[in-house]
């Protein structure tokens, strides 16, 4: 009822000022000054939390790439020697190469997690939930765990070999483009199908039933949805563009291995060689951070050319499509090649890695399989040495780290979908998605250059080798991606619900509370989840910043298969999976026996009506 009442409301909002919503056109200067100042200082603790998050250590690490003398890392104050060292020879090879992958990478996830996307939540698909499952499962490998996946499946006497299969062609063929390609096509798909399915889950039936009465066949009326979630679509593209350019896993094992250079391993490289060159990775992360805007302006020019405000009071939950029972098992089928190739591998090579003794070396006799290696992490000789105390400290940081990159998260997704924004909401979202693009290392090593200043330390702070700098810098690297994952749905969130609820006497957050929170809890939710697990998973800047005496799991797994631990390394990894597995199915359970009926009800189809 309020929706409906709300037209006729708004006409009294300048003789009820105390509950109106923001002021119409016609109110008063007296009245809209106090709101812009409000806007301004919320501006201002915005921008405080984006500068002690991510400009103040990128921009550290950054400004060392035209002047290394501020950090003492060269004798000039300013000098672009390193720019003109950094575009030529292999780094920029690396570059060339970083951006013709991402956009063919960003391309491909987005078609396909589309496609996934409207068969799961439009179609009668078998094992809808199945594959939702599947692809919470996909975003838990680490890009690192899938290549040592399909190296351990194709490499000559590997799993393969054990399972009776000749893959020697293959595995040519898998150390190269092609392969870097696949691998972070299928790491960046469960990023675009979450933004793009959430997105489609708010959409009503509305466009598409008009589209069907007029006509139109199953391609038109799929043109004429997929506008609507332009900016799903595009936040689609833009992360996983942004992912891949910032991914050191396939860069570190495909890429180096094939002599195929991306300029993630390039910047890596100028850091860990001895002396390290941190100007050339500087200008190298530059790059990086550069190469996000076109598509991030790309998506502000699209989100401000017109609206996308499709939710309201009255939207109607959809109907699924019904295939017929041969193409309903063929589309299925098509489904299942898609997930064993970007699940099935990385997982069978590390299930049977885990569990095959001296797995990839030449044995005349038989395979020998083996349980030893769970039971010496489960079980160490030494004590202190096993998988217990890290695991239970990765998910303790990821518990506090995803609250805290959730709630922020939201206030700025609020504020990048809001077209009434200027020049600080359009510069904002750049500094974000950049972040995105940086490297891990990049951010750890700018964490250290920023909080390491004897200024700091004696006089404002010391977070130097503390657990508190680790979990600020997780929440920093997390903020950008759970940004995006949430600034589809929020934008297709229509003012008037909060606005109905304001005029009728709700507060501000009770107003929010009642009105949005019902159809944002799905996705808060997933938000989570998404946050928990990239930082159970997130390797590089744990390895930066990690305190003495608290490694996290990631870091103890690196451990291991550094010092030539593999079927170790390789178990634990799997129990890491298993127990993050575990935590989503937890997380969901609560939500299906805590959130009320009609919350779980949002966007969920009328298949049986």
């Amino acid at each position: 009822m309020s929706v409906q009442l709300a037209p006729s409301a708004n006409r009294a909002i300048p003789r009820t000022t105390p509950l109106a919503a923001p002021p119409t056109a016609g109110t008063s200067t007296s009245v809209t000054s106090p709101a812009r100042r409000r806007v301004s200082a919320g501006s201002l603790v915005l921008w405080t939390l984006l500068g002690l998050l991510i400009i103040a250590p990128v921009g550290c690490f950054l400004i060392l790439a035209v002047s290394p003398r501020v950090f003492q890392q060269g004798p000039e104050w300013f000098t672009l020697r390193y720019v003109r060292e950094a575009f030529s020879g292999s780094t920029l090879t690396g570059i060339v190469n970083s951006l013709w992958v991402s956009t063919a990478v960003a391309l491909i996830a987005t078609v396909l997690a589309t496609t996934i996307a409207w068969l799961v939540q439009r179609t009668n698909v078998y094992g809808r939930r199945t594959w939702t499952v599947l692809t919470w499962l996909l975003l838990l490998v680490p890009t690192w765990t899938m290549t040592l996946g399909w190296t351990d499946l194709l490499q000559p006497f590997g799993v393969a070999s054990v399972l009776g299969v000749n893959t020697g062609w293959l595995y040519g063929e898998f150390f190269g483009p092609t392969g870097i390609v696949v691998v972070l096509s299928t790491a960046a798909l469960p990023f675009a199908f979450f933004i793009v399915s959430a997105g489609l889950r708010l959409l009503g039936p509305e466009l598409e039933d008009a589209a069907r009465v007029h006509g139109a066949g199953r391609w038109v009326t799929l043109r004429t949805v997929l506008p609507v979630i332009a900016p799903a679509l595009l936040g689609a593209f833009t992360i996983s563009f942004a992912e891949t350019m910032s991914d050191f896993g396939v860069a570190f094992t495909l890429g180096y291995h094939s002599h195929f250079p991306l300029a993630t391993f390039t910047l890596f490289s100028a850091i860990s060689n001895f002396p390290a060159n941190f100007s050339v990775a500087a200008v190298i992360a530059v790059v990086l951070i550069l190469s996000t805007i076109p598509p991030i302006m790309l998506q502000s020019r699209v989100m401000r050319r017109r609206s996308f405000a499709v939710v309201s009071g009255r939207t109607r939950a959809v109907r699924r499509r019904e295939f017929s029972p041969l193409a309903r098992v063929g589309v299925t089928l098509a489904l299942a090649m898609v997930y064993l190739v970007a699940l099935g591998v990385p997982i069978l090579g590390a299930g049977i890695g885990s569990i095959v003794q001296n797995l990839g070396v030449y044995s005349s006799g038989a395979v020998h399989f083996t349980t030893a290696y769970y039971q010496q992490i489960l079980h160490p000789a030494i004590v202190g040495q096993g998988l217990g105390a890290p695991l239970m400290l990765s998910n303790q940081i990821g518990l506090i780290v995803a609250t805290l990159t959730g709630v922020v998260a939201l206030v700025l997704a609020r504020r990048l979908v809001n077209t009434a924004g200027g020049w600080s909401q359009r510069v904002t979202d750049v500094f974000l998605m950049g972040s995105v693009a940086v490297p891990g290392v990049v951010l750890g090593v700018g964490y250290i250059f920023l909080y390491d200043q004897p200024f700091i330390t004696g006089h404002l702070v010391n977070l130097y080798k503390t657990l508190p700098l680790l979990m600020i810098a997780m929440v920093a690297s997390s903020l950008p991606g759970q940004t995006r994952f949430m600034a589809g749905p929020v934008s297709q969130l229509q003012p008037s619900l909060s606005e109905a609820a304001r005029v009728h006497g709700a507060g501000r957050l009770r107003a929010w509370r009642t009105t949005n929170l019902p159809l944002v809890s799905r996705v808060l939710v997933w938000g989570w989840l998404l946050t928990f697990t990239k930082v159970i998973a997130e390797l590089a800047v744990a390895q930066i910043l990690y305190p003495p005496s608290q490694e996290p799991v990631s870091v103890t797994i690196q451990s291991y298969l550094a010092n030539n631990l593999l079927g170790d390394g390789t178990a634990m990894t799997v129990v890491t999976l298993a127990e993050m597995f575990g935590v989503i199915g937890l997380a969901l359970l609560i939500y299906r026996l805590v959130a009320p009926r009609g919350w779980r009800r949002v966007g969920v189809s009328e298949l049986g009506s």
